[in-house]
């Protein structure tokens, strides 16, 4: 918003909720705009003011260093803003988070919104003693939105909401892995299911929230390998490469580089010749989207979450692949496919020897690559170099 309207409030009552989304100097002057003729007026700052992806409540200081721990991001100069504005929060400083600004003016205290109307909220909690900040995803068709309610003590719950028919499959298949999960031997990583309400517009997922602590990289590094290696126990068995090579197409669904075919075929004959010795793989248990920004260190230790994808019977070794490649492969500039080959295999390697299982790890990522041939020009490199050292 450019410019306040003239608007006489009283003439239009009722009027029951106004909201604004303005920069830092309109934002004022709508605050005193709306003042007089509003009993409730919250603020809320939108981050990256130019496409939001987290809203941040800004009653309290506090409350804004908690909503910018639900916030990521991949790239070290986004990480590096989001530092030292939770730095400058956490003094009473808020002025970072007011580049853009969400006002929110209500008649009377007591009006909750929707969402949490429909998420039977009020049934958990005093939706009313409660603020919210939110952390908005890709706007697609697998589209959730994360609610963080926020009161006076830390938060123990958040909310993933759906409204489209793939988001909400999403979330019910979650649902299921972390029921299956609570009574495993890595329940202590995995969020606890805390409820399902299925609503006409939406569908909403309760589970457990823990907040974000600051951990040395090789502390973390160390759990990830521990968790993936226990995460290997659950369901394990050997599959063999012959059903698992049908699921994979038998050509290439799109036309590939010059290089990158005959790399593509060679892997692909050369997983046939195990198929054909009758060879076996492991499958188990995954988490199905194992990339660094699906965990956290906690006051508990390792806490993962975003179990949408999972299966009881995937592909071993698959999650320490992911791990390794998503980050180069979705965040960095400028990748050198060769480092990333090595990562993921010797991540792999690691993993394999934590869960007691003896195995060559590259049959594994040939076949994990070849289902994501065509998809991107990392997987693309990695197909060539991986044929190149398995010849």
């Amino acid at each position: 918003t450019t410019e306040i309207y003239t608007l006489s409030l009283h003439d239009a009552l009722p009027i029951w909720v106004v909201c604004v989304v303005a920069s830092r100097l309109y934002a004022r002057r709508w605050h005193a705009v709306l003042k007089d003729s509003f009993e409730r007026i919250q603020e809320y700052g939108l981050l990256p003011s130019s496409r939001p992806r987290v809203v941040v409540p800004l009653a309290s200081s506090q409350q804004a260093v908690t909503a910018l721990g639900l916030h990521r991001p991949g790239r070290w100069t986004a990480r590096l803003v989001l530092r030292i504005a939770r730095a400058l929060a956490g003094v009473g400083s808020l002025a970072m988070l007011r580049g853009r600004v969400l006002i929110i003016a209500t008649q009377g205290p007591d009006l909750v919104p929707r969402g949490a109307t429909q998420a039977n909220l009020m049934s958990r909690r005093d939706a009313n003693a409660m603020d919210f900040a939110l952390y908005l995803g890709t706007a697609d068709d697998n589209r959730k939105t994360i609610v963080l309610p926020m009161g006076t003590s830390a938060p123990h719950t958040i909310l993933k909401v759906a409204e489209t028919q793939q988001a909400r499959c999403a979330l019910q298949s979650e649902a299921a892995a972390l029921a299956a999960l609570a009574s495993s031997h890595i329940k202590r990583y995995v969020p606890k299911l805390q409820g399902l309400v299925v609503g006409k517009d939406a569908l909403t997922l309760f589970q457990e929230y823990r907040q974000r602590r600051q951990v040395d990289q090789s502390q973390m590094d160390t759990a990830v390998i521990s968790f993936l290696g226990q995460l290997s126990l659950l369901n394990r068995q050997t599959m063999p490469v012959s059903t698992l090579l049908d699921a994979v197409p038998s050509d290439a669904v799109v036309r590939l580089p010059d290089e990158v075919e005959p790399a593509w075929r060679a892997l692909r004959a050369n997983l046939q010749l195990l198929a054909e010795s009758g060879a076996e793989l492991w499958v188990h248990r995954t988490h199905g989207d194992f990339a660094p920004w699906n965990c956290a260190w906690t006051d508990q230790g390792l806490f993962v979450y975003d179990w949408e994808e999972s299966g009881d019977a995937g592909l071993a070794l698959g999650d320490a692949f992911y791990y390794a490649i998503s980050l180069p492969l979705l965040l960095q500039r400028k990748v050198v496919a060769a480092k990333t080959l090595q990562a993921a295999l010797r991540l792999a390697d690691k993993v394999a020897e934590a869960s007691g299982m003896a195995l060559d790890s590259r049959p594994y990522l040939a076949l994990w690559l070849l289902g994501r041939v065509g998809k991107a020009d990392l997987y693309d490199e990695l197909i060539v170099l991986l044929e190149r050292c398995w010849r």
